[in-house]
């Protein structure tokens, strides 16, 4: 028995996720709304984590996939293929939702509301809270245009595990996540998104909808690879989308992120001349439509500047500040 006609669906990519999978599968199967669809993609996982899903192949609300291993992106998209609710949350394994977190977001949806962002609560790999400051608002209602800014800009929302979608809005229109792109294609998504929402409106809310749980290997966030200056074609596909009054906050998001993974491939020299020459060249075209668009008066901007004159000796000069901040 399954259910049907549900209401929204939970797309959830699974691999390797033993240590994990049960908090995140049973903090969805607990929350106060009962048309609920939760869909598990087992992404080609090496563990026990396969065993473990088939322990609710029977429930009601829970459909499993399983797949050759093709990456989060190829998992989120055979789940959204297999959705049928009218709206869609994505939950990571290695993460869970709190109590009513679907509900307190369905309360708000209507006809003329697109899409839900709100909060997340970040936790240790000890399940420690981590201090975090939240708006002061309780509740910030935008358009579609203004809803890019803030995201980008004004209140930072890269990912997607921490917003309501509109199933049938992503379905009509196809829209899937870019398996090509390894880094930045879940904002990609969530500009695309918006970008079909016409005159709906986007509601912000400083509710807590999401329990985000940090990565217990600090390393594999601060090391680049290759793969991640993929980020470069995820803001390429972006700007296809946006319109000009959001050129400002794109090029600074975009100066942000390409600068901060330049300095780590200058410092690891780990990257040949001719790679890092060319996403220095697309930093310093970055950089001048920037100046075009009009620039943010900050910090931030006067290292953008040093940044473009000389990337190889800022990178160093930062390393060596870092180096000496720990030694002290």
């Amino acid at each position: 028995m399954t259910l049907n006609d549900p209401l929204i669906s939970v797309i959830v990519p699974v691999y390797n996720a033993e240590n994990s999978i049960v908090r995140c599968v049973e903090s969805v199967l607990a929350q106060g709304e009962p048309r609920v669809e939760l869909i598990l993609i087992d992404d080609g996982s090496t563990d026990s984590s396969p065993v473990m899903l088939e322990s609710w192949r029977a429930h009601p609300q829970v459909r499993i996939i399983s797949q050759r291993n093709g990456g989060v992106s190829s998992a989120r998209n055979a789940g959204i293929a297999a959705s049928r609710g009218a709206y869609l949350r994505f939950v990571d394994a290695d993460d869970f939702l709190p109590a009513d977190a679907l509900s307190r977001c369905l309360s708000l949806m209507n006809d003329n509301v697109g899409l839900i962002v709100g909060e997340s609560q970040h936790f240790t790999p000890q399940g420690e809270p981590v201090a975090r400051s939240f708006p002061a608002e309780a509740q910030r209602v935008l358009s579609a245009s203004d809803a890019v800014n803030d995201l980008l800009y004004f209140h930072p929302r890269h990912g997607i595990c921490d917003k309501l979608f509109r199933g049938e809005l992503v379905r009509s229109h196809q829209l899937r996540f870019n398996e090509q792109i390894a880094n930045f294609e879940d904002l990609l998504f969530v500009m695309q998104y918006l970008s079909l929402l016409g005159t709906q409106q986007v509601i912000c809310i400083n509710s807590v909808i999401y329990h985000y749980v940090e990565s217990e290997n600090s390393a594999t966030r601060s090391s680049v690879r290759e793969k991640h200056f993929s980020f470069a074609r995820s803001f390429s596909e972006m700007q296809r989308v946006l319109g000009r009054s959001n050129d400002k906050f794109f090029y600074f998001l975009l100066l942000k992120v390409s600068s901060a993974y330049l300095y780590k491939a200058i410092v690891s020299g780990e990257f040949n001349s001719a790679f890092i020459n060319d996403h220095i060249r697309r930093y310093r075209q970055a950089f001048k439509s920037y100046l075009s668009s009009g620039v943010i008066i900050n910090g931030w901007s006067l290292y953008f500047m040093l940044f473009f004159c000389s990337p190889r000796l800022i990178s160093q000069m930062r390393k060596l500040a870092q180096s000496a901040g720990r030694g002290g």
